[in-house]
């Protein structure tokens, strides 16, 4: 019997061995991981002289680990037994309360945050005289837990030192706009259709409140499933977002262009199913963007410097201005703006940035 047993369990490690070996032979490689936003690791090339190098076995090994077999359903496994077998309280630094999931953020880096001030500075003392300009901060929606327990920056800190360090520009608080709802549950991001009280304070401390689209008038379209950051990040058990964007008489007629933009409208739902679905804002990450509203109720017009939570709220102001030029200070250095934009004395300037860009300022230039 306790032969069998020994045998038995033999076969099985066996199996499992060589049919996992077999399985990496025969099953084709993948180019990329979705759910972890990566190229993939693909097998070196195999020579003489490379099989005496150290670099071909780290090559390999990383090859080997990338195209394992059933490699997605191993980190869903880990990371459920972490959190609900070890109960430990994060995984990767990812948890999740309510369904909401969050990542910790523990350092407040006060240098970085001073250097976003003095970049804006710069920016309006270089560029934007004669502009009306302002700005405002979007909280990470860990703002709305700080009693949860979890790491969390001092969002009080962040404020405060960029309410003392900007000169020349007016603050739009909109902290009272928002809240976790309307931020998507697996991802960073807010949602589209949760922005109209933000873009309405917005554009009512910029004299345009009254010629915005209305919320009756847009037309909702919905893209599923949507599997934000922070579930590809720690591959966590949970259920995916829907993903909406609104379309509007504005929107659908807006012209969109950009020296690195492929495309001729704001939305790009044909990226939805891409390495990340928020890229069917404004395209993803772009250096500029320039969108003329040819409907719009006013000829002023807005520039808006921002990161990926601009892209979504920027099509909400295209009732309200006639040009919008959207400019990503991680992707073009504030010292050739000169050589792409011209800014216009009397238009409007938002600099909207998240606290976690804000947090991690020098990634900005």
């Amino acid at each position: 019997m306790k032969k069998t047993k020994y045998i038995v369990t033999l076969a099985v490690f066996a199996l499992l061995i060589f049919g996992f070996a077999a399985a990496q032979l025969i099953l084709p490689d993948k180019d990329k991981s979705f759910t972890e936003r990566r190229e993939l690791a693909q097998a070196p090339s195999v020579t003489a002289k490379a099989l005496f190098n150290r670099e071909f076995s780290d090559d390999l090994e990383e090859y080997l680990l990338d195209q394992f077999p059933l490699r997605e359903d191993f980190r869903l496994v880990n990371s459920a037994f972490r959190l609900y077998a070890l109960r430990q309280k994060d995984t990767n630094g990812i948890w999740i309360r309510d369904g909401v999931v969050y990542k910790n953020e523990t350092a407040t880096n006060e240098n970085q945050i001073a250097y976003a001030a003095k970049l804006y500075n710069s920016v309006i003392e270089t560029y934007l005289d004669g502009c009306n300009v302002y700005y405002t901060v979007v909280p990470d929606k860990s703002y709305f837990v700080r009693d949860s327990g979890y790491p969390h920056i001092d969002y009080d800190k962040l404020f405060d030192i960029m309410k003392q360090g900007v000169d020349g520009a007016e603050y739009i608080d909109i902290l009272d706009t928002l809240s976790v709802d309307k931020y998507y549950r697996t991802d960073t991001h807010w949602k589209q259709p949760d922005l109209f009280d933000t873009v309405k304070r917005l554009g009512d401390a910029m004299g345009v409140g009254e010629y915005l689209t209305s919320e009756s008038d847009y037309t909702a379209h919905t893209l599923t499933p949507f599997h934000g950051v922070y579930i590809q990040q720690a591959a966590l058990p949970v259920s995916s977002d829907d993903l909406v964007y609104l379309t509007s008489e504005q929107t659908d007629s807006a012209a969109v262009s950009g020296p690195m933009y492929k495309y001729d409208t704001v939305y790009t739902p044909e990226l939805f199913d891409g390495m990340d679905g928020y890229d069917v804002f404004l395209g993803g990450t772009q250096p500029i963007i320039e969108i003329e509203c040819p409907n719009a109720r006013t000829d002023r017009e807005l520039y808006i410097f921002r990161d990926s939570f601009g892209s979504s709220i920027a099509p909400l102001f295209t009732g309200a201005y006639s040009k919008i030029t959207v400019i990503d200070l991680r992707y073009v250095a504030s010292a050739y703006l000169s050589n792409y934009v011209t800014f216009t004395p009397g238009s409007d300037v938002l600099f909207l940035n998240s606290t976690l860009v804000l947090n991690t300022a020098m990634i900005m230039r």
